[in-house]
C-alpha cells in the first residue's frame, strides 16, 4: 500500500503528539499510531490519561501502523521536504507479525519495522455535554498562575490537591496550605471538574488560537480543525473557593514583591532546617528564630499593618512569585488566625496562604 503526505506538515504533527510520550513497560505505548484513511492522516499518542491527535491531508491508499520509536523518526522527518511517500509491506515469521514501512522523500529514505495498529489502545469515545470557545494561550496563562500550589500525585493524596480545578468563572489549585485562583468570565463552566496540570500543559500546541473546549462525563476535549487534546476529568465535587476566601479584611497594605522576596531569601539562608521555616511578620519587620540566634529584617510597606501574623516561608515565597514583575502586591489580613490574601492591581489572579501559629514562629 502507498500513501503521500506533505513532509513538513507530517514532521510538525509527529513532534506535537510525541511530547506526551513516556517510558512504558508496554513497548507499543511508547509509540505513535498513524492512520491514513479517506484523504486524511491522523497521528495519535497517549499516556492513558491524555490523548493527543494531529490531522493533515493525505493522498493514496489507506494505511495504518505504529511508530515504535517516534522521536527518532521525527529527527529524520525534520530533514524531509516536499512529498513524503509511505509504502508498507506486511511481514510474518510464523510467530510474530509486523509491518515494514518505507518512508521516502527524494533523495532520502528510511525503512522502519512498525507495530500493527490493532496493538495500539483505542482512544475513548467522547460524548459532549457542554461546549465553550476559549483562547488557548489565555487558558494556559491562567493554569500557569495557579498550578504551583499542587502536590505531586500519590495513591493517598486526593485529586483536589493534585488537579487543576474549574468551577464557574474560576480556575484554581490548592494543596491544603495555600490556594491560587484566576477569575475570567470568558470561560464560565456549567459543570465543575478537575483535570491533571500535565494535560493542560499541552495547550501550548495551539498557541494563541481560539479553540473549542467540549466537556463530557469523563473527558475534556480541546481542539481546533486539525489538533486535539483529550484528557480524563474528575468531579463535579470540587473545592468551594468562595466559601474559603475571606469576604472582608481588617487591614490591607502594599509590598514590593521584589524586595519582599529578597528579604525572605536572606532569612532562608540563615536557617539550617529548610523543611519548614516560620516567619513572624510585624509592621513590616520579618523575624526568624533559629538554634543559633534570632534574625530579622525590614521591608517597606504602604498602608496599615498593625496585626502581627506568621507564615511558612516557602508558601509565602511561592505566592509572591505568582505576581513577580508587578510593582506592588496587596496583602489583605483579618487577624493572626485568618488566611492572608494577595492580589495585584489589574490582574485577575489571586493567592491565599494559611497563617502559621504564632507560637510556631516564636519557637522555630
Amino acid at each position: 500500500m502507498r500513501a503521500i503526505v506533505d513532509a513538513k506538515e507530517f514532521s510538525q504533527a509527529l513532534n506535537k503528539v510525541s511530547k506526551i510520550l513516556k517510558q512504558s513497560a508496554v513497548p507499543v505505548l511508547e509509540g505513535v499510531s498513524v492512520r491514513i484513511k479517506d484523504g486524511y492522516c491522523t497521528l495519535t499518542a497517549t499516556d492513558y490519561i491524555t490523548w493527543l491527535t494531529a490531522t493533515l491531508p493525505a493522498q493514496g491508499g489507506d494505511l495504518c501502523f505504529v511508530f515504535p520509536h517516534p522521536k527518532d523518526t521525527a529527527k529524520a522527518c525534520a530533514h524531509f521536504d516536499g512529498e513524503l511517500v509511505f509504502e508498507t509491506v506486511e511481514k510474518n515469521n510464523g510467530k510474530d507479525r509486523w509491518t515494514q514501512l518505507t518512508m521516502s522523500c527524494s533523495p532520502r529514505s528510511a525503512q522502519i519495522m512498525t507495530y500493527p495498529l490493532e496493538d495500539y489502545p483505542d482512544m475513548p469515545k467522547h460524548q459532549e455535554k457542554h461546549s465553550y470557545t476559549i483562547n488557548a494561550a489565555r487558558l494556559l496563562e491562567r493554569v500557569e498562575h495557579v498550578k504551583y500550589t499542587l502536590m505531586k500525585p500519590t495513591s493517598t493524596i486526593r485529586a483536589q490537591c493534585t488537579h487543576v480545578q474549574f468551577s464557574g468563572n474560576k480556575v484554581f489549585a490548592l494543596d491544603g496550605h495555600r490556594l491560587a485562583w484566576d477569575v475570567d468570565d470568558t470561560l464560565c463552566v456549567q459543570q465543575p471538574f478537575m483535570t491533571p496540570p500535565e494535560a493542560l500543559a499541552h495547550l501550548k500546541m495551539f498557541g494563541n488560537q481560539e479553540v473549542t473546549a467540549s466537556m463530557g462525563e469523563e473527558y475534556l476535549r480541546i481542539s481546533n480543525e486539525n489538533t486535539a487534546v483529550q484528557t480524563r476529568i474528575e468531579g463535579p465535587f470540587v473545592f468551594n473557593v468562595d466559601g474559603a476566601v475571606p469576604k472582608e479584611c481588617s487591614e490591607e497594605f502594599y509590598i514590593s514583591p521584589t524586595a519582599f522576596l529578597r528579604e525572605l531569601d536572606y532569612l532562608k539562608k540563615l536557617v539550617s532546617n529548610k523543611d519548614s521555616i516560620y516567619v513572624h511578620f510585624s509592621s513590616g519587620r520579618l523575624f526568624v528564630k533559629t538554634a543559633s540566634g534570632n534574625y530579622s529584617t525590614l521591608v517597606q510597606i504602604d498602608g496599615t499593618s498593625e496585626i502581627d501574623f506568621a507564615f511558612e516561608l516557602h508558601y509565602m515565597t511561592d505566592a509572591i512569585r505568582q505576581f513577580r514583575g508587578e510593582p506592588a502586591v496587596k496583602m489583605k489580613v483579618i487577624n493572626h488566625k485568618a488566611p492572608i490574601v494577595l492580589e495585584a492591581e489589574g490582574r485577575s489572579d489571586f493567592a491565599m496562604v494559611l497563617p502559621a501559629r504564632m507560637k510556631l514562629a516564636a519557637a522555630a
